[in-house]
């Protein structure tokens, strides 16, 4: 069986069991949501999947790390079960955070990874945790595409999913630069009043799965340019001037969040 490492800290063996530790995929989700934890194995250390493990004798068994111990879960069916290589959490709850391992094995074969799921409460007056919430950057006047992430669980393949977005928790009239692509939503043109909290919430059997990402925006740049005997003074917070008298074209770059000067000098 062909292996691949993607685990966060390699492998170690132990009692004949590779152990892929914790696994770089986290899961993180509101109390009350559905959320599924798919065995990393299937998809980044074998090259099988789930049936064809079944197939040649593997079984698939579940634990929840408490301390430095692994016990076995016990499927519920009411709030958790167990579906082909994954768990369902039919409503997660703040208790449900911690590391699940998988174990894949038979008489002669053993091998585990752990996932780590975390769950937490809105804050108050919010639709979202800080803690949990995803992270993008944009610098003012580029375009950028704000994903709504890990939902590919709870899409029918039949149809697009029905997401709905908000800023900072409001419904918002977007202006017409911003625009929702698929699972996503665009922002041709950002512009500083653009960042914040933005939140894509779709239905899911009766629940609302929420996911929210802070968008962080940066001051833009500027480009100027000046021929021979004119003057080119900028000047900004810190009241600093730059000035050139002599036959030169040159073009200043400055970024004012960050106070960089950029001066590129060439001869006519």
């Amino acid at each position: 069986m062909c292996i691949a490492s993607h685990a966060q800290f390699g492998f170690l063996s132990v009692d004949g069991c590779i152990d892929w530790s914790v696994d770089l995929k986290t899961y993180m989700a509101l109390a009350g949501e559905p959320v599924r934890v798919k065995c990393a194995l299937f998809y980044s250390y074998i090259r099988t999947n789930y049936s064809m493990a079944q197939s040649t004798g593997l079984r698939l068994m579940w634990y929840k790390n408490k301390g430095d111990l692994e016990e076995p879960i016990i499927f519920s069916e009411v709030r958790m079960s167990k579906e082909e290589d994954s768990i369902w959490f039919h409503s997660v709850e703040a208790q449900d955070s911690g590391f699940y391992t998988c174990v894949l094995r038979n008489s002669t074969y053993c091998m585990k990874v752990s996932m780590s799921l975390t769950v937490a409460e809105n804050e108050l007056g919010l639709c979202y945790n800080s803690r949990i919430r995803y992270l993008e950057k944009s610098e003012v006047t580029k375009r950028k595409e704000i994903s709504c992430p890990d939902m590919d669980d709870f899409k029918k393949s039949d149809q697009e999913p029905d997401i709905v977005w908000y800023k900072e928790c409001k419904p918002k009239m977007w202006r017409s630069i911003i625009i929702q692509k698929g699972n996503a939503l665009l922002i041709q043109e950002v512009q500083e009043e653009d960042g914040g909290n933005y939140t894509c919430e779709l239905k899911y059997e009766g629940k609302l799965v929420r996911r929210t990402t802070e968008l962080k925006v940066t001051g833009k740049h500027w480009f100027y340019q000046i021929i021979a005997n004119e003057i080119l003074s900028i000047i900004w917070s810190e009241r600093k001037r730059f000035q050139t008298k002599s036959k030169l074209a040159v073009t200043l770059a400055l970024a004012t969040n960050e106070i960089v000067v950029k001066v590129t000098i060439n001869k006519l």
